[in-house]
């Protein structure tokens, strides 16, 4: 799929009214009492459900297409001069900007205003801004959930050069029946990704797909393979899934230990999500000695997190991992 600039800003226009209005994109006014100079910017240090923890930056969505460097200079004293070139048109610059609105890295969360900025970029050219407003309609984030809009956006990032935006249209839904055309090139750039340069990303969306059949053909043993080496590059949701396949036996023999390993390392590197599997382990005793009260703190810092499972099991007694 190839869009000519004038279909492309057409696209653009239909998925996001407000983009080439020239919005205002000076940054809302926030207390400095409310802004914050710290690295976690999660309840003891853990990630709501689907965040990584980056170094310096803060819990950021997986799914996002984003330049830690980036973001990084939008903080502290870094954002004025960060608004400043958005204002100017440097299409990153306000889609750094945006993240830091939207995790609230520094300042308060707004999602309108990080909506603005993603428009913004999106309209410029901006394939990381496309990808990461689908990643908003996908999730609900200041928007009611809107799949169809978030794989429009989606498509629109892969065709502009955008593996994040790639690699969530390949993994969006479980197709049934033959793929649309965009799709499938998605499928193609992220297979190739994995291939040529093992991408984190790439891999995790491989690996998937190759989990529940969609698109490529099902086969669990290459997708723990693909699992294995997304978690080994730091992708966390993939130690999480990588975990559960290892109580199931999905593609792996069964192994309690192995799996508590997995959800230890991934709850370590603060998803909140592996941290409430690690509390049913502790709960279950299943690879350690139970642990009730251990197993009760874990789904306590998950729900912190925004961990809903967590929060609905509470305490020690709730339900199985995976």
């Amino acid at each position: 799929m190839s869009l000519k600039p004038s279909l492309f800003l057409a696209a653009v226009a239909t998925i996001c009214p407000a983009c080439g209005k020239s919005p205002d994109l000076s940054a809302p006014d926030t207390p400095a009492s409310l802004a914050r100079a710290v690295d976690v910017d999660a309840p003891n240090g853990v990630c709501r459900g689907g965040a990584q923890m980056v170094p310096h930056v803060g819990c950021v969505d997986e799914e996002l297409s984003f330049s830690a460097d980036a973001v990084g200079a939008c903080r502290s004293t870094g954002e004025p001069e960060c608004s400043t070139r958005c204002q100017q048109g440097d299409a990153p610059s306000c889609t750094a900007l945006a993240i830091v609105h939207e995790f609230a890295l520094e300042t308060t969360p707004n999602m309108t205003y990080a909506a603005r900025l993603l428009d913004k970029s999106c309209a410029g050219g901006d394939g990381a801004a496309c990808n990461d407003l689908g990643v908003l309609y996908a999730k609900g984030l200041g928007f009611p959930v809107d799949v169809e809009r978030a794989e429009t956006l989606y498509a629109v990032a892969c065709d502009r050069g955008d593996l994040g935006g790639c690699a969530n249209l390949a993994r969006a839904r479980s197709w049934g029946g033959e793929p649309p055309a965009n799709v499938t090139k998605a499928v193609q750039v992220v297979q190739k990704a994995c291939a040529s340069s093992s991408d984190a990303r790439a891999c995790a969306a491989v690996a998937w797909m190759r989990a529940r059949g969609s698109v490529l053909p099902r086969d669990e043993k290459i997708a723990a393979d693909l699992f294995q080496h997304a978690c080994d590059a730091g992708n966390v949701d993939s130690c999480d899934r990588l975990g559960k396949a290892y109580l199931r036996g999905d593609g792996v023999p069964p192994d309690d230990v192995t799996a508590l390993q997995l959800f230890r390392r991934a709850c370590d590197r603060a998803s909140a999500d592996a941290c409430t599997d690690l509390a049913n382990m502790y709960c279950m005793g299943r690879g350690i000695p139970r642990d009730p009260q251990r197993s009760t703190a874990l789904l306590q810092q998950a729900c912190d997190a925004g961990d809903q499972v967590a929060c609905q099991t509470k305490a020690c007694g709730g339900t199985s991992p995976g």
